[in-house]
């Protein structure tokens, strides 16, 4: 029994108050009674903070009358109400969870945080490797397409040669031109030769 008390929460030591309250039915209860019967293991101080925290609730769950000389609890139709629907118990564990679940999303969004930052550090980090490579890409890429519109070196060189090719065809064209001219000439010429010979001859 007494391990049992020890482990009590508020909210429980509270309801015993309001269940004690309502077994004696309209008799009014002090705070020493309260301590003697049920929470033996509480100091009469202790009680009437138990007293105080009723009396504060807004749903006034019982009469208490708390004064110099004495804290005193009467039970009203409220009371059996409240115990039924689960009492302070009931809310007490509420607040547990709310608070459990609040500190869990705050655990969450702590951890989001770090890994947000992380990753902007990661971030900055590469950043200007990646910035870089982008410039040499765009540089590269530019510096090709300026290349694709003007003709190449090898482009060049290869219509020089081309033209080149054609005026030593052209050369060698007049030459063999001028060369079958001259022979007709010269054979012409020869026989001419021939014919003035045979003329002498005959004559």
């Amino acid at each position: 029994m007494t391990d049992e008390i020890k482990i009590i929460t508020e909210g429980q030591a509270k309801d015993l108050i309001l269940e004690y309250a309502l077994k004696n039915g309209d008799k009014t209860i002090s705070a020493h009674e309260i301590q003697k019967e049920i929470l033996p293991e509480l100091s009469s101080d202790e009680v009437e903070f138990l007293f105080e925290k009723i009396q504060n609730t807004t749903d006034n769950v019982a009469d208490v009358a708390i004064s110099e000389y004495a804290c005193l609890i009467t039970a009203t139709g409220i009371t059996k109400r409240f115990i039924e629907q689960g009492g302070f118990t009931k809310s007490e564990k509420e607040t547990a969870e709310l608070k459990e679940k609040k500190a869990e999303k705050e655990r969450i969004d702590f951890e989001k945080s770090i890994i947000d930052l992380r990753l902007k550090k990661w971030q900055l980090k590469t950043f200007w490797w990646i910035f870089g490579f982008a410039v040499i890409g765009s540089g590269l890429s530019v510096y090709n397409f300026t290349n694709s519109l003007s003709p190449s070196k090898n482009v060049k060189q290869q219509e020089e040669r081309i033209e080149k090719m054609e005026s030593e065809l052209e050369k060698l064209q007049t030459s063999i031109s001028n060369r079958k001219t001259l022979d007709s000439l010269q054979t012409t010429k020869d026989l001419t030769e021939i014919e003035k010979k045979q003329l002498s001859k005959n004559n």
